[in-house]
């Protein structure tokens, strides 16, 4: 049988998070209000919190499965049960992919047919790392977190931790009177809550009845303990819909949904920071 792998673009189905600025129990999103390419100044300075699509978003992901009941949960003893999962994708060395929203990008890495069934939940491996790169133009002048400002802000260029120990940016944003050249902010995912916490679980995702749960591991897929021990993002995503593959499938498609992937968000002295929020990454078949 002729089986093929299309290439990223936008649709929604398996979710995982990548930021705890949204809350770690809570799938409602303020979305950024946008009126002819301009932000709204309000939302993320005064009153804390928008999310949007960033320019550009990247993650660097390993695996993803297919699996016709619930994995297990993993322990600070033990890795997630896979035993009813299928390995559909995966790239050892970790596939960057830098995700534009409504763009396609080609897919790297080993794509294996599942065996013909009904699969109910979806698992994916990610790295606890996400680049955001954003210009933007605000309707009231903005202070970025190098202290300029203007109306035209951008992330810059950098890496910082989103941490129990340190938690929020405090240099991924400048702001200006003209327009500015993006650099790419790095923010590197230690935690679900201001205190340790590696779980974190949302249900009614997009209005549906899927349900998602995160987990930050360590080098062996263990529950990370602390946030030194974090490797990777697991994430478990029971589907609205089953994915079906039959003998008449000969497709299938990986697809990403980054329409909230960049929080923006006051940093606590009216300063605007960027962040990362959540990504949808999807499996569909023909």
């Amino acid at each position: 049988m002729n089986y093929r792998i299309k290439k990223i673009f936008l649709l929604s189905i398996l979710s995982f998070f990548g930021s705890i600025i949204l809350s770690a129990a809570d799938s409602h999103v303020t979305e950024c209000t946008i009126t002819g390419g301009i932000f709204d100044k309000t939302q993320p300075i005064d009153n804390g919190y928008c999310a949007s699509a960033p320019d550009t978003y990247e993650v660097i992901a390993y695996e993803m499965y297919l699996c016709t009941s619930q994995p297990t949960a993993p322990t600070t003893s033990s890795a997630m049960g896979l035993d009813n999962c299928f390995k559909n994708w995966e790239l050892s060395s970790g596939a960057t992919l830098s995700v534009q929203q409504n763009v396609t990008i080609d897919v790297p890495g080993t794509m294996t047919r599942p065996p013909n069934g009904t699969y109910t939940y979806g698992v994916m491996l990610i790295d606890n790392t996400f680049g955001i790169t954003q210009a933007m133009q605000f309707d009231e002048a903005v202070t970025g977190q190098d202290g300029t400002s203007g109306v035209f802000c951008a992330s810059v260029a950098g890496s910082e931790q989103y941490g129990s120990s340190n938690v929020r940016p405090s240099a991924s944003s400048t702001c200006g009177s003209s327009a500015i050249t993006p650099g790419k902010f790095v923010e590197t995912l230690t935690t679900f809550d201001n205190t340790f916490t590696a779980t974190a679980t949302a249900e009614n995702l997009n209005g549906t009845s899927a349900s998602l749960d995160g987990y930050l591991v360590d080098t062996n897929g263990y529950l990370a303990e602390n946030d030194a021990d974090v490797d990777k993002l697991m994430g478990r995503l029971l589907f609205a819909s089953a994915v079906n593959f039959t003998e008449a499938t000969t497709t299938l498609t990986m697809s990403f949904n980054v329409g909230e992937g960049m929080s923006l968000y006051n940093d606590g002295s009216n300063q605007l920071t960027f962040g990362s929020g959540p990504f949808q990454a999807v499996i569909t078949t023909d």
